[in-house]
């Protein structure tokens, strides 16, 4: 038997970055911590830039304080944001200038980062990383947490995290309860070449089937496309040849960066919210995509993700340093509620952008309109909106709030 102080299940982005925050935090020498992964470890190798994520300035703050951001390549900033509906008047746009910004936020690798992650993670002693193992059975008490794995090895930890993403078999195992819903699209995603320069300009236009956003990489005649639209629509999307969707595509977007031309094999996967109504089981706790998924119409999942490790990784540390038990209930518990206020105002503000861009009769579109237009012309209530989606508002953990800026 195998035992630590805390086992994190899940080797992606969020559990890599919990197991970096705690081995490299002011009490890092008190725990043991195993990271439990099923799939492989994370291998250095080109960016591919298939999956990518926007990341805010909240996250960058963070991973920089980690060591991890100097190491990326693959990160473009963008400077402008551009969003609009088709056939409409509406439209609004951004300027990391107008806001005092260095950028609006930046378009990162999912691979490239859990690899300088995993990276960074194998100078701590303390950490071990098992890869390639499968968790079997769990069983949980007031004190500790037994998992047993699926090639007969038990492994015991004091606090368990489930950070094992959207499928979490850590909450299926004890049943925490889970409220969803399917939003009916499927994300359609690829890497395409831009007739014209992206010009470090984030694009999103809202057609009547959902959003379809055009993502600047490094390359100026390069964007990662993220189209979500209905299942039907993205079964006769993947199924054309690729001079047929480049057309569709062009056509789609309006032809704002010209003619647009497949570069990757493309991929598509359903579309679900999901929020689990309980974070926090004796023991045991959940983080990211194992405690809720939302729509990527904002590009808000990873940063909601990161900022959940990083308050549990905080609120760790302080239970610490002030001689408490580090992994009370009470400790999760205050926790589940920091975050869960998070998530639940991320997920109503997507679940109202969804449903109001997808009312198509003349008067909402003409109140979308409206709305958007006299939104573009109040820079107070833009600043307010930019504050938010940059991650420089809200109840955010220490590492990732923004330096005051001395007068």
């Amino acid at each position: 038997m195998q035992t630590s102080d805390v086992l994190i299940v899940g080797g992606g982005s969020a559990g890599l970055t919990l197991a970096l925050l705690l081995a490299s935090g002011d009490y890092s020498q008190q725990l043991k911590i195993t990271l439990l992964e099923q799939g492989q470890a994370p291998e250095p190798a080109p960016a591919t830039l298939l999956r990518v994520s926007a990341l805010n300035l909240a996250s960058q703050r963070l991973l920089t304080a980690l060591g991890v951001w100097q190491g990326l390549t693959a990160n473009p900033a963008y400077q402008q944001m551009e969003v609009w509906e088709a056939d409409s008047f509406a439209r609004i746009n951004f300027d990391a200038q107008t806001e005092n910004q260095q950028a609006l936020g930046w378009i990162v690798d999912n691979q490239q980062l859990c690899q300088q992650l995993y990276q960074k993670l194998q100078q701590y002693p303390q950490v071990q990383c098992l890869f390639g193992r499968a968790i079997g059975q769990i069983s949980t008490s007031d004190e500790q947490s037994l998992v047993t794995l699926t090639d007969g090895s038990v492994l015991l930890a004091k606090l368990l995290v489930g950070a094992d993403g959207a499928e979490s078999k850590v909450r299926q195992s004890l049943q925490l309860p889970l409220t969803f819903w399917d939003y009916d699209q499927h994300a359609l995603v690829a890497v395409v070449k831009t007739q014209q320069p992206h010009g470090q300009c984030a694009r999103q236009v809202f057609l009547p089937t959902g959003p379809l956003a055009l993502l600047p990489l490094s390359d100026p005649h390069l964007c990662s496309i993220v189209w979500s639209t209905n299942p039907q629509q993205a079964a006769e999307l993947m199924a054309k040849e690729d001079a047929e969707f480049n057309q569709a595509l062009s056509a789609a977007t309006q032809s704002v960066l010209g003619v647009l031309q497949v570069q990757s094999p493309r991929h598509k996967f359903p579309l679900k919210m999901r929020y689990a109504t309980k974070w926090q089981q004796q023991q045991v706790v959940l983080v990211a995509d194992a405690a809720h998924t939302i729509h990527p119409l904002a590009g808000q999942g990873m940063n909601l993700g990161l900022m959940d490790v990083a308050a549990l990784a905080e609120l760790i540390n302080q239970q610490m340093a002030k001689n408490l038990p580090w992994a009370s209930p009470r400790m999760l518990r205050q926790y589940e509620r920091w975050r869960k206020a998070e998530a639940q105002q991320m997920i109503a503000a997507m679940e109202l952008f969804k449903r109001g861009f997808l009312l198509q009769d003349p008067v909402a579109k003409l109140v979308r309109a409206v709305g958007m237009k006299t939104t573009n012309q109040l820079p107070f209530l833009k600043r307010k909106i930019m504050a938010a989606a940059l991650g420089n508002s809200g109840d955010l953990p220490q590492l990732a709030r923004p330096v005051p800026v001395e007068l």
